[in-house]
């Protein structure tokens, strides 16, 4: 028998809900963190590298905190001057 739309076991996309929201959040966040220290010229090389351990370490807190802190560690220190 040929059931209709409303007949089928699911939808075609499962909804996550809020845990899917924030999922896709972190995953964005962190692709973010990662193409941002890439591209920085504030920083050395090694600093980029140590920047980006930290952030595959502690990916919430590590992408959180190069936003908050780490994109401007280099500038707010050559305007102090």
């Amino acid at each position: 028998m040929i059931g209709t739309a409303a007949e089928l076991p699911g939808p075609l996309m499962p909804s996550f809900g809020i845990l899917g929201f924030f999922l896709m959040v972190n995953v964005a966040l962190f692709i973010g963190a990662l193409i941002s220290i890439a591209r920085t010229r504030n920083h050395t090389t090694g600093s980029q590298v140590v920047w980006a351990l930290i952030v595959f370490a502690l990916p919430v807190i590590g992408a959180l905190t190069w936003f908050l802190i780490g994109r401007r560690s280099k500038n707010t220190a050559a305007l102090k001057q």
